[in-house]
């Protein structure tokens, strides 16, 4: 068949293709359309010859099975989109996913919270615990998201995504169950590689799961179009969920209902989820009430029995221990004591009685009391002046409430006002001038906060301090090098006259900071003048004997806002101790 005859057959088949579906292929014939082509359609019918005809015929045909094809795949997507893609049809079924994509936000950041709680007794409260455990918990989240896209590339509904939300609640039961049985272990291992292990056992599985999420629910939306919005839409709302877990699990479940609360509610709402999602397949419901119903057999944490009292804050876990005849308030850290009390003397043999000594330096009427702890430094304070006005400012409203409870701090005492408040804006926002200021602040271990032990924090207590007044500071350093003892005191000379030290073999370091010129010599012999066989008499003449001007150097770091590796140095104090858990501010 040659040219011309070719192209007629393919005009025709195309004619007689449009009138059989209605439409040209753009748009639908008209009547008269339709007229006017069956009337060329017939006259080409008429011209040809049989190899024509069947030609003609053969066209047709393979139009027919093109759009018999296209038809169906039509028909199939539209089939598979209302079922993979409910938010055609049903709203309900975006709104889950959306909830899904936010909900999972808030359990991820509030396991994140509750997993610096959950370390502190055997891991301590530093700046290292914090980072090493967010990196891991970063690395299971980018494992996550990418498991996430992966698995939703392949899979066919929302089923699987479900199951992986479900599958992160039975982790996370499993964990409740276990969890305080190795950690003790684990804490062996150091702060860094503790975290790490711990981290990669407890929180990176069930975050990981729940991290898939994101993507997967990206992945079902998308499908319908708009890739960016939706996208937008997910990491928003997944955002503000996080938001809203970390608030939540800061603000009102850690300080009213406990880290151990926090978890099983992280473990509850990662099972509702899954359930939500699995439950209108109505298969495996039944199943995935399994880790609800275990939940409230789950075990307490266990203190054992020297153990009188133990109370969450936003700050700490607080735990009241009697060993024998003394009475221990320890926070987070089984090595960080607060206070010490020996119950049949009031003593501990401990730095709380250096204390005492102020009032026997300097003439005192009124002092402040920054870190009162159980309110150890004051009972021994008031051996030596039974009078003085005290302002003392703790952070924790849980520590003071045990030194009420516990420690037999007068709560009717009408010369001691206690504040509830951080020590430094406290310290900014009051006015009044002190004989006797004493520091003792740290933060779940043998860590200074590193804006309470600089050069502009010292200046600020200053000017709340009398001409004649006295500054006592606890540092621990049980370090070969003494290089935190040395800094705190370069610090302080750049800002009192004189500055004095006496130390314990235990690493506990006394540093007296005068507002006026005060020798060491003149410290001795004050000390070694006092009178009398009673407990403090004799440990002020002890410290007459062992007092020193501590003697810096010019490289010797001084700790600025900007500037101050306080716990880079308290670090490698610790690693260079023999056994850094027997490090306590209290022995």
């Amino acid at each position: 068949m040659d040219g011309p005859d070719e192209k007629a057959v393919a005009e025709c088949a195309a004619s007689l293709s449009s009138l059989l579906t209605g439409s040209d292929g753009k748009k639908r014939l008209s009547p008269d359309g339709q007229r006017k082509m069956r009337k060329n359609a017939v006259s080409s019918l008429r011209d040809f010859d049989d190899e024509a005809l069947l030609a003609t015929l053969h066209r047709l045909h393979q139009a027919g099975k093109s759009e018999t094809l296209k038809q169906t795949k039509r028909k199939t997507d539209k089939k598979r989109e209302s079922r993979i893609i409910p938010s055609t049809r049903r709203r309900t079924g975006v709104f889950l996913w959306l909830a899904t994509a936010t909900l999972a936000g808030a359990i991820v950041m509030g396991m994140e919270i509750a997993a610096f709680r959950l370390y502190a007794p055997y891991l301590g409260y530093s700046i290292y615990v914090w980072g090493t455990m967010i990196s891991v918990v970063m690395g299971a989240l980018a494992l996550g998201y990418a498991l996430g896209g992966w698995l939703a590339d392949r899979s066919r509904s929302d089923k699987l995504l479900y199951a992986l939300v479900l599958i992160s609640a039975a982790y996370q039961l499993i964990i409740i169950f276990t969890v305080r049985s190795f950690l003790p272990a684990l804490s062996e291992l150091g702060d860094f590689l503790g975290t790490a292990v711990a981290t990669l056992i407890v929180f990176a599985p069930p975050m990981a799961g729940l991290a898939t999420v994101g993507p997967f629910v990206i992945r079902l939306l998308t499908r319908a179009g708009h890739a960016g919005s939706t996208a937008g839409q997910v990491y928003a709302l997944s955002t503000a969920g996080s938001i809203a877990g970390i608030l939540l699990t800061s603000f009102v479940v850690i300080p009213r209902l406990g880290t151990q609360a926090a978890l099983e509610i992280s473990c509850a709402a990662s099972a509702l989820l899954g359930i939500a999602g699995i439950v209108r397949g109505r298969r495996f419901a039944l199943a995935a009430l399994l880790p609800l119903a275990a939940l409230p057999f789950s075990p307490e944490p266990s203190w054992g029995t020297s153990t009188v009292a133990v109370s969450e804050s936003a700050y700490n876990l607080v735990r009241v221990v009697r060993e024998g005849t003394q009475l221990m308030l320890i926070l987070n850290d089984e090595a960080s004591v607060a206070t010490r009390q020996e119950t049949n003397t009031g003593w501990t043999g401990g730095y709380y009685d250096d204390f005492a000594l102020g009032p026997l330096l300097v003439p005192a009427h009124r002092a402040l009391v920054l870190g009162m702890g159980a309110g150890g430094s004051i009972s021994s304070m008031r051996a030596t002046a039974p009078d003085i006005e005290i302002d003392a400012v703790e952070i924790d409203p849980e520590v003071v409430a045990a030194a009420f409870r516990h420690f037999g701090l007068d709560r009717n005492d009408e010369r001691l006002r206690i504040h509830v408040a951080d020590a430094r804006p406290w310290v900014a926002r009051n006015a009044g001038q002190y004989d006797i200021v004493q520091i003792d602040l740290y933060q779940g271990g043998p860590y200074i906060p590193f804006y309470l032990c600089t050069l502009e924090f010292f200046e600020s207590v200053r000017k709340h301090m009398t001409d004649g007044g006295l500054l006592m500071m606890n540092v621990l350093d049980a370090g070969e090098h003494l290089e935190l003892l040395s800094s705190a005191v370069a610090t302080l000379k750049q800002v009192f006259p004189s500055v004095a030290v006496f130390s314990r073999p235990t690493g506990n370091h006394m540093v007296l900071a005068s507002s006026q010129r005060r020798s060491v010599e003149h410290i001795r012999k004050t000390l070694a003048e006092v009178e009398g066989e009673d407990v403090t008499s004799r440990h002020a003449r002890r410290v007459a004997s062992v007092v020193v001007d501590f003697v810096t150097t010019q490289d010797t770091p001084v700790f600025t806002d900007d500037l101050a590796p306080i716990e880079a140095m308290t670090k490698r104090m610790m690693e260079t101790t023999r056994t850094a858990t027997s490090i306590s501010r209290s022995r």
